[in-house]
């Protein structure tokens, strides 16, 4: 006798061999049992999941010797001949040779009127059905609507959505569902044993997730692997046979994405290209074993969700904690579009290469929950510094500093003290309490019309060092805050600034880069504040020079460096002289000095900004502004100047 191919040896017979469709051998048992039989039945589903064989076993309870039943006797010449496909009144067309309206007339509406020849039901089984043609669908649509007593229609189809909705509402739908892998795993241990093969359960997973949910393929790509290697399978003939990529390869790539370890990822995908592996499919299979690592980070360990052995859950599951569910998403993404280009690329394997490199950088990115948790916690800090929100360490701060702000309502007098400045008399006492100049006439109070003076500010420095005890800041009496102010030295208040006047304490020594950070908050700049406090080691200020070290040359340290005119600005505020910025990126000495060229550039680059036709180009075209230089028309003077 020859030999038979498991597929065919090992097709279902009854209902309760039907592997993974336990919805539709219910529905159909109960029809059977009640006889409660529809004129049209309609299979749909994935290749390989039994909608042809669930078509043969209906025939069979329909037309078997005992009687309508759900379970025939698979004795009987009904039975038997349906099993074997050479029953008369059991017709299997195949929709895809018989497409036109002439094969529809010819094999089923001639037919049609003809009682059966010896079973109890005439049946048309037409596979592929969403092959017929529109003329055949019509003409097919009276006959399929109201058939004869003795005629029923078993149709099955992998392509629900080519049947027109006219033959789809003339039916009974059956989805049939794909397979889960531990299913079809333990269906082929049932063959294994039957014959007679020694196969270990992780090569039979692989070959069951070569299914891919149709057991089918499965049963092919068992049949391939046994003439490939006999009675004695492992999993490395598995691999080998059918061009898999072992679930421990996958891993692998997995664990140097994890690590960001490129020199790994490029090994394995030689290993992979020097097996013969189509990239392609390698791809998707990668795809499919991030998917598991995202279903598993999610908390979901369920074999049939994942159709992998529980020694398998346990690698994933360590693999998964080196992710967040946001790289995994990312790296989905990414791999679908490495996917895509490997197709289309003369060379697949440079294009898996580049993209898996990508897999493994796209760790280094920070999520966006966390840039903006940091972004609250600078705006915090931030307002911390308002009499509203108060911290022991700002107080204490205001309570023994001198301050060092100048305030001036002209920039132009900024560098030249007025002559009429009138001296400040620091009277120091143990006594608590402010101390005040007598020869100070003017009130304590805001200078509204001067621009230069924040809203929240007076329009005079002072600072208070006294018992803040006794001053109310907005904190309850038992508040920690409250509790923890000690009393300090009385206060030095100055007389106020006038229009045309500029007052400019020398800052305490050691407390430049106190004061320049201090600035930097009052002109609310937060992303260069929050730079230099990402600084290797504190910013170091001598000589007029602001020296800020960074680890490595990234977009923070080109923060501070494109803040040339802001440090110039403080500097002849607080100093008297600009601020020259270096950058030192550590083991590398001075990368970058803030040079007066750079400064002139970035001043003109403001001004241009300030321009509302530059800004509304930019606007429509979404532009930024690369380089600004000074016309040269513009620095002449004009033809009616004098």
């Amino acid at each position: 006798m020859s030999y038979q191919v498991i597929a065919r040896k090992y097709r279902p017979q009854t209902f309760s061999d039907l592997a993974g469709q336990e919805h539709i051998t219910r529905t159909l048992t109960r029809a059977l049992d009640q006889q409660r039989l529809h004129h049209a039945y309609l299979f749909a589903g994935v290749r390989g999941t039994g909608k042809t064989t669930s078509a043969r076993i209906l025939a069979k309870g329909l037309n078997c010797h005992r009687g309508i039943t759900s379970r025939p006797c698979l004795q009987c010449p009904s039975c038997l001949e349906i099993a074997s496909g050479s029953a008369l009144d059991v017709l299997e067309i195949d929709a895809a040779s018989n497409t036109g309206v002439d094969n529809v007339r010819d094999v089923i509406i001639n037919n049609i009127a003809m009682s059966p020849a010896r079973d109890r039901y005439k049946i048309f089984v037409i596979d592929e059905v969403h092959m017929l043609s529109n003329n055949a669908f019509n003409a097919l649509l009276k006959t399929l609507e109201e058939p004869p007593s003795h005629v029923i229609f078993i149709m099955a189809t992998t392509e629900l959505h080519k049947l027109p909705d006219t033959i789809l509402s003339r039916c009974q739908q059956f989805e049939f569902r794909q397979i889960p892998t531990d299913k079809i795993f333990q269906r082929l241990r049932e063959i294994a044993s039957s014959e007679g093969i020694n196969i270990r359960d992780e090569a039979l997973r692989e070959i069951a997730r070569a299914g891919a949910g149709s057991l089918r393929d499965a049963q092919s790509a068992f049949d391939q692997v046994i003439a490939f290697s006999g009675s004695e399978i492992t999993e490395d003939d598995v691999t080998t046979s059918l061009g898999l990529v072992s679930a421990s390869t996958l891993g692998n790539f997995a664990e140097a994405i994890a690590g960001r370890n490129t020199a790994v990822i490029i090994n394995l995908v030689e290993q992979v290209s020097a097996r013969g592996y189509d990239l392609r499919n390698f791809t998707r299979e990668l795809m499919a074993y991030l998917r598991h690592l995202l279903v598993v980070k999610s908390g979901i360990t369920s074999n049939e969700l994942l159709g992998v052995a529980d020694i398998e859950i346990t690698k994933l599951q360590e693999l998964a904690s080196q992710f967040s569910e946001e790289d995994l998403v990312r790296c989905f993404h990414l791999l679908a579009e490495t996917e895509k280009e490997v197709k289309d690329s003369p060379h697949p394997r440079f294009q898996l290469e580049i993209g898996l490199v990508k897999l493994a950088t796209i760790t280094r990115l920070r999520s966006l929950d966390e840039l903006i948790n940091r972004f609250e916690e600078l705006e915090a800090r931030l307002n911390s510094g308002n009499t509203t929100g108060i911290t022991t360490n700002s107080i204490s701060a205001r309570s023994n500093s001198v301050s060092t702000r100048t305030v001036s309502s002209d920039e132009s007098v900024a560098q030249t003290p007025s002559p009429a400045k009138p001296k400040v008399t620091e009277i120091a006492t143990n006594q608590p309490g402010p101390v005040i100049d007598a020869r100070s006439p003017a009130p304590l109070t805001p200078a509204v019309n001067d621009p230069n003076v924040p809203p929240d500010l007076p329009d005079f420095d002072f600072a208070i060092p006294m018992d803040l005890s006794d001053t109310d800041f907005g904190f309850p009496d038992d508040s920690p805050v409250r509790q923890s102010v000690k009393p300090a030295k009385p206060a030095v208040i100055k007389p106020p600034v006038t229009s045309n006047q500029q007052v400019s304490v020398p800052v305490a020594a050691g407390k430049e880069v106190e004061a320049i950070l201090r600035e930097v908050q009052k002109l609310n700049r937060p992303l260069v504040q929050m730079a230099l406090e990402d600084a290797v080691k504190s910013p170091d200020y001598h000589d007029g020079v602001l020296t800020v070290t960074f680890g490595k040359d990234d977009a923070i340290a080109k923060r501070v460096r494109d803040s040339g005119t802001l440090f110039r600005t403080i500097g002849e505020k607080l100093f008297g002289q600009p601020i020259r910025v270096e950058i030192v990126i550590s083991g590398q000495g001075v990368e970058k000095t803030v040079d007066e060229a750079g400064l002139k550039r970035q001043e003109l680059k403001e001004r241009a900004m300030q321009n509302p036709a530059v800004r509304r180009v930019m606007e429509e075209f979404r532009g930024e502004v690369v380089w600004v230089r000074e016309s040269s028309e513009a620095s002449k003077p004009s033809a009616n100047s004098k």
